[in-house]
């Protein structure tokens, strides 16, 4: 079966990526406590990794790295910070490095989605970021 993934909304990949992953995904503690979130992934240890989604038209600047970096200091229940969107500003990339902030973009997400896929049918990942973890 043969998926577009240039078709799916960002939130979508985002799951789908999860899914292939393996990684677990918690809703509840979203709508419960970590409303500044949109999605929760449980991690190995006591806490998780926040998920912020930015399905905009523009590139995500340094204030979304900034205010996804005090979700990580103030939250009691996440440790890192994923942040997926279309598009990221030079200076927004910088400092998320910097400050240990996981980036992608949707080009990211259907490239690995599309390796990952390949290598289930057999099919060669055409790629050249074929491994992109939070962990």
């Amino acid at each position: 079966m043969k998926h577009n993934f240039e078709l799916f909304k960002l939130e979508d990949l985002t799951l789908e990526y999860c899914k292939i992953r393996g990684l677990i995904i918690d809703r509840n503690i979203v709508r419960r406590s970590e409303k500044r979130i949109d999605l929760f992934i449980e991690n190995d240890d006591t806490k998780g990794i926040g998920v912020v989604i930015k399905d905009w038209k523009r590139a995500v600047g340094v204030d979304i790295i900034i205010r996804a970096e005090q979700i990580a200091k103030t939250s009691r229940l996440i440790s890192k910070i994923l942040i997926v969107s279309n598009l990221f500003s030079d200076p927004a990339r910088s400092l998320a490095e910097k400050i240990g902030i996981f980036l992608l973009t949707r080009s990211d997400l259907i490239r690995i989605l599309s390796s990952d896929l390949g290598r289930k049918t057999g099919k060669k990942p055409s790629g050249s970021r074929q491994n992109v973890a939070l962990y």
